[in-house]
């Protein structure tokens, strides 16, 4: 009742309280409003229960990963604390199996450091290009599987995508319900996320710079034939160094604010500290395999590359099934919740999901 980005045909997180009281589970999971929240907290702050709702909607996030997850045993694996050394045995023995055949197991390469001489980036290319594959098909069909749901509990089918697409991304692009969150309080109590909108901006495009950053390498090598190390001046180096500072910064805000805040704004979850110790371990071993190399300590360099491409693994090919899969998710909610109010728009009226309910009255 107090969301400052909810709607009036959808207005949460009040019913979802009540769908998971009536253990009605899959009409809580196939409603677009559990990604459509974007965690501001304000229902936690004004909750006369202390009921923290908003960690209620975390849950059910979490718990919608593994539901729609295709194959569901990797959704199931990322939120078990239990397989994180299976799921990080998987692209250990995939490089280490890469330096056996190189002979790069006993010996590393002699002279200047190179990390394309340790492990050459077209095989690199190629068990990136094909894990990813399999997990972007994953994520597709994970995706559809949730619109399916969605598509269901609101009675419409999404007509009128193609309008819908470019004011959403732009929408993500701008972070701009985090902006609503923030610049339209609904009175003066402290929900211990006022810091989302710039920590999240920070992450997204330092994260985003990171990948343009990658890409640039991958273009500059295949099409020009210049290869790395390169300058520190170069202006691509200038943004991956930029992006990974950002995305560095942003993670300590966001750990030490969970920590300092847990017993008021709710306590994390696996998912989410496995994410961001993720991220942060990916991108401060990008740094270290920078450091070393400029050191010239290859005992160092090439051990520290090797964890790196390990943490970069993780983090891309798991995209589908860990806190990462927000990405899917939330685009997909935020689509089908555009074209839904669209076509309420077009029909004179919106959809009426909730009202068609018994539970009407309580939600």
């Amino acid at each position: 009742m107090v969301c400052p980005i909810s709607t009036e045909d959808n207005p949460f997180p009040r019913k979802e309280m009540v769908w998971v009281q009536w253990g009605l589970k899959e009409r809580a999971l196939g409603n677009s409003s559990i990604w459509l929240c974007h965690q501001c907290a304000t229902c936690t702050a004004y909750c006369p229960r202390d009921a923290k709702p908003a960690s209620l909607m975390a849950a059910l996030r979490d718990y919608s990963i593994s539901h729609y997850a295709v194959p569901g045993f990797l959704g199931q694996a990322l939120g078990d604390p239990r397989s994180l050394p299976l799921l990080f045995a998987l692209p250990t023995l995939i490089f280490l199996a890469v330096l056996a055949w190189l002979g790069h197991l006993t010996a590393l390469p002699e002279g200047r450091i190179v990390y394309s001489r340790f492990m050459p980036i077209l095989y690199i290319e190629a068990i990136f290009v094909a894990a990813m594959a399999l997990s972007l098909t994953g994520a597709a069909a994970s995706g559809v599987s949730y619109w399916q749901a969605m598509s269901r509990q609101m009675g419409r089918n999404g007509h009128g995508l193609g309008q819908a697409l470019v004011p959403t991304l732009l929408a993500i692009l701008r972070h701009r319900k985090f902006r609503e969150c923030e610049a339209h309080p609904v009175g003066i109590r402290e929900t211990y996320k006022r810091h989302l909108h710039t920590t999240h901006l920070a992450v997204f495009y330092g994260f985003l710079g990171l990948v343009v950053t990658t890409t640039s390498v991958g273009i500059g090598i295949y099409a020009f034939g210049y290869l790395t190390p390169w300058p520190l001046w170069h202006p691509v180096k200038i943004l991956g160094n930029v992006s990974g500072l950002a995305v560095i910064g942003a993670l300590v805000v966001f750990g030490y604010r969970r920590i300092a805040d847990k017993e008021q704004a709710g306590k994390s979850t696996y998912s989410d500290w496995l994410f961001l110790d993720i991220l942060l371990l990916t991108t401060l071993t990008g740094f270290l395999s920078e450091l070393f190399r400029l050191a010239d300590l290859p005992g160092l360099a090439y051990p520290i590359y090797f964890i790196h491409l390990d943490f970069v693994f993780f983090l891309l090919v798991y995209i589908p099934y860990s806190k990462f899969a927000h990405v899917v998710y939330r685009t997909a909610a935020m689509l089908h919740a555009a074209t839904t109010r669209s076509a309420g728009a077009r029909g004179g009226g919106a959809s009426p999901p909730v009202t068609s309910s018994p539970l009407a009255h309580d939600a």
